[in-house]
């Protein structure tokens, strides 16, 4: 490893796969966890230092990583146009990646724009809309400027916040109220005096150590800290010193909102954050580097991707279309830390099968791949049964499409399973490049083949009559319990009664590669297969 490349902090679902990528690049592991720790013979810390430059870990509904850079950090990494970090498209195009305007930890003044009493939430403005040349609101459908608090503030109010979650694409950041500024040793927290040992820590003689240094520097400096896990292995010298380095930062802070007291926007950030999603295709490259570790199943961070969710009382309505609907993720159902949040059957079934596999001779692994899988898709995939469609726009925004059920299914052992969906539509509008009413009865014949790059949806009249065609262009189909998912790679191709096609929606890719979402690899794979479409060479 390279002492000079910054140390990498991870964990979640693809923490294997993403050790092994970093540590190839070069880089080194700063307190992985035991289970990783085992697998890479791998040291708790490197030799100096206590700092995680990169935290990468998962996003909440576990389709990629949320990553952390120290801006430092992140400054000579973009001065260096990312040429040795792994997860960036120059070095693998089938990332789809979204620069935080928002970013983690930083604090901000903001506006309450709207609010709700009854679901307990806010939205808050945390830069100031601009203006176009044309003297109107700009806007942009990709990137927003609010974000969510997860409390109720009456509207046109000011208040201090800090980001607890970045925004993606047009996906709002999350805000905690009573800002901290966070180092690597310790937390400062202004608002209160109290001294907070990390749970982590449970040798009793070092928790009485850091209580009693707290309590020491509380002496002069009239503010609560929280020791971090790291502080364990720190010299008391080694906290002090970063104790004067984030009073600074904090007297900065300070000063910045009694100056600037009617400025809505950034008042101190020292982060830069990512989002970084993985389409099929990089989840099944994550198999394979997992697999030169440990024995892993076709599939394996497919199905480990699954999210469980539950609602809570400030969600907001369904109907809310203008602000974005967010749920709380149930960390309840857990296993090892690094496959927090996973399906619980299914990622205990993938997990035990797995751990077979260590037992077994090699040349019998296929075999299990295939049963595994074949058992998996035979109990999920089942006529007449209600499946979904997750819609996750390049935007960052998933749609959820209407539950349809299953009218066919084609079990395939080279993993290309073929589902015919059927969904009822909903009447009102007019079908999306076809110009022509949706109306009472109307239903929809979906066809989606497991890691096909297109699914082709037939809309019908309720007297079966053919009204049209839609090609979506997306990254390869995933089929799991949890339904049909894929990125919309947004160009399409629609397909009207009398069989003429043509591209839609093109601008709109256009503009995703513009933002830096995806690579012109794969900008260049949409616009291919959608010529295709219409030339007939697909069918």
């Amino acid at each position: 490893m390279d002492a000079n490349k910054p140390a990498v902090y991870i964990r979640g679902i693809y923490s294997t796969a993403l050790t092994k990528i970093f540590i190839d690049a070069g880089y080194p592991i700063i307190f992985a966890s035991k289970e990783i720790r085992k697998r890479f013979n791998l040291p708790f810390r490197p030799k100096k230092g206590y700092s995680k430059d990169i935290t990468i870990r998962d996003r909440l509904d576990k389709q990629g990583v949320s990553i952390m850079f120290k801006k430092h950090v992140w400054e000579k990494l973009e001065a260096e146009e990312f040429k040795d970090f792994p997860l960036w498209q120059t070095n693998n195009a089938n990332l789809i990646v979204y620069k935080a305007r928002f970013h983690k930890n930083a604090i901000y003044r903001g506006l309450i724009v709207k609010s709700n009493r009854n679901f307990n939430y806010s939205y808050v403005r945390l830069a100031p809309e601009s203006i176009n040349k044309n003297g109107e609101l700009d806007s942009d459908d990709f990137k927003t400027t609010v974000a969510r608090y997860a409390r109720y503030i009456p509207d046109s109010k000011e208040g201090i916040f800090q980001i607890t979650h970045e925004d993606s694409g047009e996906n709002y950041a999350s805000l905690g109220s009573f800002y901290t500024i966070p180092g690597d040793l310790i937390v400062i927290v202004p608002y209160n005096n109290k001294v907070i040992i990390s749970k982590e820590i449970t040798y009793g003689k070092q928790k009485k150590r850091l209580f009693d240094l707290g309590k020491e520097i509380q002496q002069t400096k009239k503010y609560g800290f929280i020791f971090r896990t790291a502080a364990e292995l720190a010299t008391n010298d080694e906290i002090l010193e970063e104790v004067d380095r984030l009073e600074k930062d904090l007297i900065q802070t300070q000063t910045d909102i009694t100056q600037f007291p009617d400025r809505i926007g950034e008042i101190y950030s020292n982060y830069r954050s990512i989002n970084v999603i993985f389409p099929a295709q990089m989840k099944n490259e994550l198999d394979n580097i997992r697999r030169t570790i440990l024995p892993t199943l076709e599939s394996h961070h497919i199905i480990k991707s699954l999210p469980v969710w539950k609602k809570t009382a400030s969600e907001p309505k369904k109907d809310d279309n203008k602000f974005q609907d967010r749920r709380k993720y149930d960390k309840k159902q857990s296993f090892r830390e690094e496959d927090e949040g996973q399906s619980l059957n299914f990622g205990k079934l993938v997990d035990f099968t797995e751990n077979l596999l260590k037992g077994v001779d090699s040349s019998q692994h296929d075999t299990i791949h295939q049963n595994f899988l074949h058992e998996y898709y035979k109990e999920i995939l089942k006529t007449r049964k209600s499946f979904s469609v997750s819609h996750q726009k390049l935007s960052g925004k998933t749609i959820h499409l209407s539950s349809g059920y299953i009218k066919a299914v084609e079990l395939e052992s080279n993993l290309q399973n073929k589902v015919v969906l059927k969904r009822r539509m909903r009447e009102g509008g007019l079908y999306d490049g076809l110009n022509t009413p949706i109306e009472y009865g109307d239903y929809a014949i979906g066809e989606y083949t497991q890691g096909s790059w297109y699914y082709v949806s037939s809309y019908y009249s309720a007297n079966n009559e053919l009204k049209g065609r839609y090609y979506n262009v997306n990254t390869p189909i995933e089929i799991t319990e949890a339904g049909i998912h894929y990125i919309d790679l947004e160009v399409d191709v629609v397909e009207n009664m009398v069989g003429e096609r043509k591209i839609i929606d093109k601008d709109i890719l256009d503009h995703a590669l513009d933002m830096g979402f995806i690579s012109e690899e794969m900008y260049a794979k949409a616009i291919t297969l959608a010529e295709n479409i219409v030339e007939g060479r697909v069918v």
